[in-house]
């Protein structure tokens, strides 16, 4: 504890004497600068380093000196920001003149010792990405200078490049005091397929004959013929058996004696009440018969003399359905 006390009253003290060095190291100040730098003073000594690494940021504004640079640095240190430590002691390293004096080379070991600490606690990342594309770290603008590390904080970092509507991302762990390397690049576009080109009219010609119409099927209209005369044939038939039973029924009733058949108790009557049930039923049979030969003659002869077409048949839960020209 008291180590760390001493660390931090050895820094305020770099932050002193770095800003009572700016006459030798830099223009003298302007007005603005001036009174810049005597609120930075003011917000270190009331302890509020925010802000006072505010004021400085403003000075680098007027003036990128290295002083600004070297406060910026070991302000962001004090209050925990290590990316921005890392980044701005850096940088004052770099801009520093070599120290010619004890103070100057106190002030750059100081400088030097938070600057090995600030890496210790932050991560690095060294992005390489397409020329011209825009790369942010956590959805935050990063500026990518060569092949300089970038110092963010330790953890999962969401890198992501974009350049002409294109995007590449990658996710990276970064550990503590560790540096690690991030590869964008974008996908080739895929490869436009050609449009096919519109099929061409054929030249105007003689207009082609129209599809002759089919003929009728032999096989249906024989057997549609022979269909037809076999109903026919079975209808003259029955009716011929039931004028035959009819007669039997006269005979019978002339036979049983003046009363005809008035009362059935007779054998001759039963045999004409017999005679009777076979007439009636041979003559609806005939009927029928005759009825339904001549329909499927008159199909037949349509089919055969009518235009014909083709027949499309649909099937539906309804049940068959039929459509075309016969």
């Amino acid at each position: 504890m008291h180590r760390n006390i001493r660390h931090a009253v050895a820094s305020a003290l770099a932050v002193a004497l770095l800003s009572t060095s700016a006459g030798v190291m830099a223009a003298p100040p302007s007005g603005a600068r001036d009174r810049l730098v005597t609120q930075a003073h003011t917000a270190v000594d009331e302890g509020r380093l925010a802000d006072a690494r505010d004021l400085w940021m403003a000075v680098w504004k007027l003036e990128r000196s290295q002083v600004a640079a070297c406060n910026i640095g070991a302000l962001s240190f004090r209050i925990g920001d290590m990316p921005a430590a890392v980044r701005w002691l850096s940088l004052c390293k770099e801009i520093m003149r070599a120290p010619r004096t004890p103070d100057e080379r106190a002030l750059h070991e100081s400088r030097l010792v938070d600057l090995a600490r600030a890496r210790q606690l932050a991560g690095e990342l060294r992005i390489v990405a397409p020329a011209g594309a825009t790369v942010t770290i956590d959805g935050a603008p990063a500026e990518i200078e060569g092949d300089k590390p970038i110092p963010v904080e330790p953890g999962r970092r969401v890198v992501r490049a974009a350049l002409d509507g294109r995007t590449a991302t990658a996710e990276v762990d970064v550990p503590r005091g560790e540096t690690r390397e991030v590869r964008l690049t974008f996908s080739p576009p895929a490869p436009q397929r050609p449009e096919p080109e519109a099929p061409r009219a054929a030249p105007a010609g003689p207009a082609a004959p129209p599809p002759a119409r089919p003929g009728p099927s032999t096989a249906i209209v024989v057997g549609g013929i022979g269909l037809a005369a076999s109903f026919a044939a079975l209808g003259g038939v029955m009716l011929v058996g039931a004028e035959k039973r009819e007669e039997a029924i006269l005979a019978s009733a002339r036979a049983a004696g003046p009363n005809g058949c008035f009362r059935l108790s007779g054998p001759v009557c039963q045999h004409a009440a017999s005679a009777r049930d076979d007439m009636r039923t041979f003559r609806a049979i005939g009927v029928a018969g005759v009825i339904t030969g001549g329909a499927v003659l008159a199909a037949t002869l349509g089919y055969t003399f009518y235009p014909r077409g083709q027949a499309e048949v649909r099937v539906s839960l309804e049940g068959f359905t039929v459509s075309g020209v016969f």
